[in-house]
């Protein structure tokens, strides 16, 4: 599906607008038809549809490098994607490969650098070993991946965090039965391989949690169990979540920090609606977050590459939740939009090692924001959706991407994918994002199938 598009004549047109990913489709443009040539260098991209646009990262690479796609042409998400990724460069087809033969595979490139916009580290670590490429090492990449092997790692560092448990799917149903019932509830239940809070959820009871379990073992998923961690001020209290994301890049073991955005308050259950740069930390927080973050990137052996930092403050000070190996999914959009660099192709020279990875400051004097807009956990389907135009004429909003259309299904287990719409704007101030988000979420109407709500 093609997201609609909605965009202010001013002050941004659809034809600056930065661009954002498309979840289930692409967005329209120009296709950059680049040509490769034994003088440009070659860059692997490890593709997932979930990921930035194909069109953003080709634009992104046409007076840098030629590409080398590396995905799974079977994947029924690709369908509509294959045919554009051929004309944009070389592919190479995962499906039915171990990370191993597929990095033979890329070798035969002769590239120069790997990258990669979401949770296929472990493939792209295997291809950056196989052909002496900037990235993290595949050890890294693990722990960067398998959330209960990364923070079992954090654990071993010193660094404090949440109780946890794991859960892999062949547990024997005693050991299982054992572990509930020693458990303090609500806990959090989440997949230890996973991104956007999918099938992650907040339990309160052991009876839940069981039938949660079996679920999980149906699907052959290997789960985590983790405390909930109190938020430094109650819900009520807040006006953004206590949640903020730290984006750094490491240079042989040299930490630099580029962002630290905010988050508006999650959806339940845990899914994202939104974020912005920079946070309203003060300066004492924000240098304990900068802190916490170092702390972790080091306790996983991070020597090369970027990462994404989720990071909680909570009564006792800031909390470390998920190291991710890669750029924040909104982040080049939002940096784009303040007024700096672009950040892809500065990502594109890092891995080329072109670039130390020093990413350029940029202003501050305005809070660039993406906002999301979820429906209720109970929703099954979306049958009509009214008010993305008066939305649109809000001051300060640029442009909106319709996610979802009517009749489409909505599953909250998808987490952050659930979204109906993306809001992108600047506004003049943190007050005035406050104010501008509470009127996106009431400038629309959305009316849906609704189902028995499960915990």
């Amino acid at each position: 599906m093609e997201p609609d598009t909605f965009c202010k004549s001013t002050p941004t047109s659809c034809a600056d607008a930065p661009a954002a990913p498309a979840p289930s489709g692409i967005e329209a443009g120009n296709v950059p038809h680049t040509v490769a040539t034994a003088e440009r260098p070659k860059l692997v991209v490890v593709y997932h549809p979930h990921s930035i646009s194909p069109f953003e990262i080709a634009e992104s690479a046409r007076d840098l490098c030629d590409l080398i796609w590396v995905l799974d042409r079977t994947d029924p998400q690709l369908k509509a994607l294959v045919a554009l990724i051929r004309r944009l460069g070389t592919t190479i087809n995962t499906a039915g490969l171990s990370d191993g033969d597929v990095a033979a595979r890329v070798a035969a490139e002769h590239p120069d650098g790997v990258i990669t916009f979401l949770e296929q580290l472990p493939l792209a670590a295997a291809i950056a070993q196989a052909c002496d490429l900037r990235f993290h090492s595949p050890f890294t990449a693990d722990l960067l991946t398998n959330k209960y092997r990364q923070r079992l790692a954090l654990a071993e560092a010193g660094l404090p965090g949440p109780g946890f448990w794991p859960v892999p799917h062949d547990t024997d149903a005693s050991v299982r039965a054992d572990l509930v019932s020693q458990l303090r509830f609500p806990v959090v239940l989440k997949p230890q391989d996973g991104s956007g809070s999918q099938n992650t959820c907040q339990v309160d009871d052991s009876d839940a949690l069981g039938r949660l379990l079996d679920d999980a073992q149906g699907r052959g998923e290997d789960m985590l169990v983790e405390e909930v961690l109190a938020e430094a001020r109650p819900r009520d209290a807040q006006r953004f979540s206590e949640l903020l994301m730290v984006d750094s890049f490491v240079s042989g073991g040299r930490v630099s920090h580029y962002v630290v955005a905010g988050h508006f308050i999650p959806a339940p259950p845990f899914r994202g609606t939104g974020s912005f740069i920079p946070s309203d930390l003060d300066d004492a927080d924000t240098k304990a977050v900068l802190e916490a973050t170092e702390a972790a990137i080091a306790a996983l052996h991070v020597e090369e590459g970027f990462t994404d930092t989720d990071v909680i403050m909570t009564p006792d000070g800031p909390r470390v939740l998920e190291v991710n190996g890669r750029i924040g999914g909104q982040i080049p959009t939002l940096v784009q939009m303040a007024g700096a660099p672009a950040l892809l192709p500065e990502a594109m020279r890092v891995a080329l090692r072109l670039s130390d990875g020093d990413i350029a400051a940029f202003p501050t004097d305005q809070v660039p924001f993406c906002a999301m807009y979820q429906s209720p956990m109970e929703a099954q389907c979306l049958v009509e959706l009214t008010g993305l135009d008066a939305v649109a004429q809000l001051p300060g909003v640029t442009r909106i991407v319709a996610d979802r259309r009517a009749g489409d299904v909505i599953d909250w287990r998808t987490g952050t994918l659930s979204r109906l719409f993306t809001t992108y704007g600047v506004a003049d101030d943190h007050d005035h994002l406050y104010h501008l988000y509470q009127q996106i979420q009431t400038s629309v109407v959305a009316r849906y199938e609704m189902a028995a709500r499960e915990p």
